[in-house]
């Protein structure tokens, strides 16, 4: 066989359509004996390196590709040899084969499309975009390429151009999921709704289908919707175009559900990243005086993330606390970007860093603690806390419940509501409690003075009902319970939030279903937060979203002094505003059942003393409860922080929940 070219060819031949028929173990046992007998055999060395990448033997796979193109080599060799480079997370070293490649061979469209892709996820977009158009170029009916290039398009708010190349994608592979995904979502976004909700379902993508259907208040069949959805997501392993903020509204869903399909999610998306060992720590500060404390974030602007935390990271205690922010937050200049200029606080900007530099970075500056303010919220980037930058990550404030995967985050801040201790099977991160409540509030938050009920469509003996949370947060049973309300509390409106011309005209005509004029529906324009709260302050009652409840929403209307109505459920999402209602001592409007909170909204509409009474106490508390003093909820959340380092330190792996008591 050694000298025989004719055998050796015969036997290679053999081990190749064991390769093509998937049997890679079979070849690899006989490429092994090939070159042992011929160890120059270049097709041999080649082959068994591309059987070893298949077969996850990364370093292998890199040993004997490497031999190959030492002895002879082809753009085909380099360009395998990038795949494995990249497996093994060398992306310097893989940039440099797949160029190899295509010096070898220009026209080489996988290579330059591999290299478009290392160039996004260093985040530079102008030449990702170049070496798409390269494999475009090389390859015109190259499907992965005009998707990719579709994406970067997208996200480079080239959004016609964005279209075209994935209307070209589906053309030339009308299998490849993800192109519809990615159109599907920008249809969503401009408003086409129906289009979004007929792509997503063509590719079983349900529960993008039922986060678009709810947007644009499509809901017709959306319990069933919602069934194919949890179905689909407790059956399957894979979660392409899945978020997990967006399963919160799906009817039927458990906080053990949310929590095992959110580690099933992080652990199919951040696969990659989740293998890799985490990034070296800098040295360990004792703490003894000083505790170090970063804040990751991709919302400090004016966002609802500042609107709560802008007079924490003013008032915090920076003679015992070091605070650094690590942002990746859009461009921006406004009054919440000012506010944090004057401040005595670095702020990282880490929006053009790959995420494993921006984790270097952060591992660089010594911290104790972590604080992870997105989890899975849109634009996060999770990547970075996967790879462990700090000793301690805390999950707290964007993201209402677990992220399932245990190497995300350790701890999750809550309170005896949101969080109670009896609900720590819900979550994978170990409970740490504030003691009144886990959502900050800015005391110097401004309220514009009060406009007339002409000035806001209003009329001006009606009673006004409101609810200014996102439509998505709607759902057929609540708005039914809504129309209730207006049916049995004559001289009244409906005071909502306005969106695009499709979910507001569904919405009308959902009134009209439920017996009730569409007019008496009253949809108010997008304001600045100070008159936003000016505004609020012509509402006689809030009323709650369920399952999904108001957050910052709640406690603007309660901060405008509007009493709000809340339906307690079992998920974190469902007990923000109880949370915020007990805290500021209005635990009263707190309701377990659509009945009971029905009927409580109904007699507080009927009983205008009572519900004066109610405003005069929220008046009265608003300036005496913790829920709206920043001054104590800052020092109870540093003291919190101290308790989580003290229970790191001691170094038991078994950690218990860390219930802060109020002094």
């Amino acid at each position: 066989m050694k000298s025989n070219p004719q055998i050796l060819n015969q036997k290679y031949q053999e081990a190749l359509g064991l390769y093509n028929k998937g049997e890679y173990l079979k070849a690899e046992g006989i490429l092994r004996q090939l070159i042992q007998r011929a160890p120059r055999f270049v097709d041999a060395l080649h082959l068994l390196g591309v059987v070893y990448y298949l077969l996850g033997r990364h370093s292998e796979a890199e040993s004997f590709i490497r031999k190959a193109i030492l002895i002879k080599p082809s753009s085909e060799c380099h360009f395998n040899l990038g795949l494995v480079y990249r497996e093994l997370n060398k992306d310097a070293e893989a940039e440099t084969a797949f160029l190899n490649a295509i010096k070898l061979d220009p026209r080489h469209a996988k290579a330059a499309n591999n290299l478009g892709n290392i160039e996004l996820t260093r985040k530079n977009f102008a030449k990702a975009e170049h070496y798409y158009n390269l494999a475009i170029t090389s390859s015109p009916k190259y499907a992965l390429a005009y998707k990719n290039l579709g994406l970067i398009l997208r996200d480079t708010n080239q959004e016609e151009k964005a279209r075209q190349a994935l209307l070209k994608a589906i053309e030339f592979d009308p299998n490849l999921a993800e192109s519809y995904s990615i159109l599907a979502g920008m249809y969503e976004k401009d408003g086409e709704f129906q289009s979004a909700i007929d792509m997503f379902k063509k590719i079983d993508n349900y529960c993008s289908a039922q986060r678009a259907a709810r947007r644009g208040a499509f809901w017709d069949g959306l319990d069933e919707l919602d069934k194919t959805t949890l179905q689909s997501l407790t059956s399957s392993n894979e979660f392409n175009f899945f978020e997990p903020w967006s399963l919160l509204n799906v009817s039927g869903l458990t906080p053990v559900q949310h929590r095992d399909i959110g580690k099933k999610f992080a652990q199919f998306k951040l696969k990659g990243v989740l293998q890799r060992p985490p990034v070296p720590l800098a040295p360990s500060l004792p703490a003894d005086s000083v505790l170090r404390i970063g804040y990751l974030s991709s919302d400090f602007y004016n966002h609802a993330t500042m609107h709560l935390m802008s007079g924490i990271l003013e008032k915090h205690n920076t003679d015992n606390f070091f605070i650094r922010l690590y942002s990746y937050s859009p461009q921006r200049k406004d009054a919440y970007t000012e506010r944090l200029n004057a401040l005595n606080m670095e702020v990282v900007d880490l929006s053009n860093m790959s995420d494993s530099a921006a984790a270097k970075t952060i591992a660089q500056d010594n911290l104790h603690i972590l604080v992870d303010l997105k989890g899975f919220t849109q634009n996060t980037r999770l990547e970075i806390t996967a790879l462990r930058p700090a000793p301690v990550i805390v999950s707290w404030l964007g993201y209402p419940g677990s992220l399932g995967e245990p190497r995300l985050a350790d701890y999750i801040i809550g309170d005896p509501v949101v969080t109670p201790v009896e609900h720590a099977e819900h979550f994978s991160e170990t409970l740490a409690l504030m003691p009144y409540c886990y959502q900050p509030n800015d005391d110097r938050k401004k309220i514009a003075p009060r406009p007339t009920r002409a000035e806001q469509n209003l009329p001006e003996d009606a009673f006004v009902f409101c609810s200014f949370n996102q439509i998505m947060k709607y759902t057929p049973e609540t708005f039914a319970l809504w129309c209730k309300l207006l049916h049995n509390v004559p001289n009244s409106v409906l005071w909502l939030l306005t969106s695009t011309s499709v979910p507001v005209d569904n919405l009308r005509a959902e009134a009209v279903k439920n017996g009730i004029d569409p007019q008496r529906l009253i949809f108010a324009d997008s304001l600045s937060v100070e008159q936003h709260l000016g505004r609020l302050q012509l509402a006689d009652l809030a009323l709650d979203t369920y399952p999904v409840g108001s957050h910052t929403t709640a406690s603007d209307a309660l901060w405008a002094g509007v009493p709000l109505v809340t339906r307690l459920g079992p998920l974190f999402a469902s007990r923000v505003a109880a949370s915020l209602l007990t805290a500021v001592g209005l635990p009263e409007l707190v309701t377990a059942t659509d009945e009971d909170y029905y009927q409580l909204a109904l007699s507080l509409a009927n009983d205008p003393a009572r519900l004066q009474q109610l405003k005069e106490k929220l008046a009265a508390n608003r300036t005496t409860s913790p829920l709206f003093d920043t001054e104590r909820f800052t020092r109870d959340l540093e003291r919190l922080y101290r308790a989580i380092w003290q229970q790191h330190s001691i170094g038991n792996t078994e950690h218990h929940p860390i219930v802060l008591q109020s002094e």
